[in-house]
């Protein structure tokens, strides 16, 4: 990876749809670390930057992606499974790409790309990059710096998940060292809430789903809701924490419907470690960790929802068999 950006000069860096903390930062890190080396660097996204992450240094540089060729030598994927999840709009920008390069950290990685750096041990892909700057031997600018902060604690959830190791810590005191303000980073990212996201969470409250042995959460939102409430794509980020966060609570899926897509989203999330839900994801043809992660299943909502909780109330009644013998 290290050769590779040696050798060339112009880059661009993209991460998946409905980017998050980790996708956002790891995009802004690595395009300004770029930047700064001397490179001509393209940052973009099929769906923009959220409001939500808007406060970050120099995020104005993320542009979302055009509808026209994008013309660069290569092409560097940041946390991001699967090429697909790119977007078909971003696929298509770069198609002119000499190289693609694969920068992430999820268990379920494709391994796509020519050159690829995939650290499932890692708790964020803006770990990998932390590591990756201090080979390359380049200094953190204060944009880089936050960038990974924000990219570190939004993908451990503020520093509460399993992957929140001795080593995580020592990473953002280390940023923190750079001169990260902790206060207000995490007050934008966690105590500045809109009203329409409100809103969100008193529909997720009044319809969530909790199965007669406490187990597992569910909640679906409809197209219909959504009109209701006025939210945009990025409003329903973080909603599964929601379902997750129930007391008892192993499994949680949080499902939502699309006007331009027949699919249904669905996000999963497991509390404990004898439940994958990245090996559950997989069989319908998603991926992500083993705590968390995704797929996409076509068909109503309704019946998408009762095919997902059959699968994971087997995963549930496993565990429960293996904890009897």
């Amino acid at each position: 990876m290290a050769d590779l950006i040696r050798n060339y000069d112009s880059f661009a860096v993209v991460a998946h749809i409905h980017p998050d903390g980790d996708a956002i930062g790891s995009t802004l890190a690595l395009g300004n670390a770029l930047k700064n080396m001397g490179k001509h660097v393209v940052m973009m996204n099929e769906d923009g930057v959220p409001a939500s992450l808007a406060f970050l240094l120099g995020v104005e540089d993320i542009i979302s992606t055009p509808d026209e060729p994008v013309d660069v030598e290569v092409a560097i994927s940041v946390d991001n499974g699967a090429l697909k999840r790119l977007g078909e709009r971003s696929l298509r920008a770069l198609a002119g790409a000499k190289v693609w390069a694969n920068i992430d950290h999820h268990q379920t990685n494709e391994r796509f790309g020519d050159v690829q750096c995939v650290l499932p041990d890692e708790c964020a892909t803006g770990a990998v990059l932390y590591y990756f700057f201090k080979y390359l031997g380049i200094p953190f600018t204060p944009v880089m710096r936050d960038a990974l902060y924000v990219a570190v604690s939004t993908d451990t959830g503020s520093f509460q998940y399993q992957m929140t190791t001795a080593a995580v810590m020592e990473l953002a005191a280390d940023l923190i060292r750079m001169g990260v303000n902790v206060q207000d980073i995490n007050r934008q990212l966690y105590q500045e809430k809109p009203w329409v996201k409100m809103q969100l969470f008193r529909e997720v409250l009044n319809g969530m789903q909790l199965t007669p042995d406490g187990r597992i959460c569910t909640f679906c939102l409809t197209n219909e809701a959504k009109a209701r409430i006025g939210c945009r794509p990025e409003d329903t980020e973080g909603l599964i924490d929601l379902l997750r966060s129930v007391q008892g609570v192993w499994l949680a899926a949080y499902l939502e419907e699309s006007e331009d897509d027949p699919r249904i989203r669905i996000s999963l999330r497991s509390k404990v470690p004898e439940i994958s839900v990245a090996e559950l994801a997989s069989r319908f043809g998603g991926g992500g960790h083993a705590m968390a992660a995704g797929v996409r299943i076509r068909g109503p909502v309704e019946e998408v929802r009762l095919v997902i909780l059959e699968a994971m109330q087997a995963e549930v009644e496993r565990v429960l068999q293996q904890q009897i013998s």
